[in-house]
């Protein structure tokens, strides 16, 4: 009879426990939209559309890029808090003319389930964090950001953090036979940009973070006619000055 009671005694315990905890209670969040408008000077970007550059006119073939880690920042008490947006992805900016609509529009990435609240800036790291870019391509599956063989550098051991491909006519002929291809990778190129603004995130209202990235301004303090392109690793150094035309420069936030 004692050995019941203390089992009903411990029972009742256990009850009393659970039943007094409050309920569990969940942070609010919401969507976060990241776009990405391309644009020349003051034009809206296309591949195969004729830019000026110097006078010759220019041709994009493709231009895109790399983004990780990026992440929204939250000052508290004179202390950066982060909140992650994304790991890793991919912005493709090698609109076509027939898609002109979207091009103006920009390439949206959406960061799904962020908490709600008041942020004092956002930060952005181009390229590929250190530790995947000890990966390779092929380790990935169907889908993810990473899994493209077009944009991995075998004789690198790196991913291509970014490709800008154009071509100029250089004769005003119409053969747009000069080449560029500015392809960068490894992690000594990787840049981090962090942008002041104030951003408001409400719960079930999809908040929109707006960038542009200027094509031209990736050329910036670079001689095109002889610096045409990277091709192996003894071309860091203008590795590392298109990721710093594309950090300082190119990239802005609207």
């Amino acid at each position: 009879m004692k050995k019941l009671f203390a089992i009903l005694l411990f029972a009742s315990f256990l009850f009393f426990q659970y039943s007094c905890k409050p309920d569990p209670t969940f942070e609010a969040t919401t969507d976060v939209e990241l776009i990405f408008k391309g644009k020349y000077a003051d034009e809206v970007l296309m591949i195969n559309t004729d830019y000026d550059y110097d006078g010759s006119p220019i041709r994009f073939d493709q231009f895109n890029f790399y983004i990780s880690n990026v992440v929204l920042v939250k000052e508290i008490v004179g202390n950066p808090e982060e909140t992650e947006l994304l790991e890793i992805n991919f912005v493709d900016l090698s609109f076509k003319p027939a898609d002109v609509d979207d091009a103006t529009e920009g390439f949206v990435i959406t960061a799904p389930n962020v908490p709600v609240g008041e942020y004092s800036g956002i930060k952005i790291n181009l390229g590929v964090a250190s530790d995947l870019n000890k990966t390779s391509w092929e380790d990935y599956g169907s889908g993810h950001p990473l899994r493209m063989a077009g944009h991995y550098w075998s004789a690198w051991n790196s991913f291509i953090f970014s490709k800008t491909e154009a071509k100029i006519d250089v004769d005003s002929d119409g053969s747009f036979s000069h080449k560029l291809a500015y392809h960068t990778g490894s992690d000594d190129a990787y840049r981090a940009k962090f942008f002041a603004k104030n951003i408001t995130l409400e719960e079930d209202v999809t908040s929109k973070v707006s960038f542009t990235v200027d094509a031209k301004m990736i050329f910036s303090d670079i001689d095109v006619m002889t610096e045409t392109g990277t091709h192996n690793i003894n071309d860091m150094d203008l590795v590392n000055e298109i990721m710093d035309n594309l950090q300082d420069l190119s990239l802005a936030i609207e």
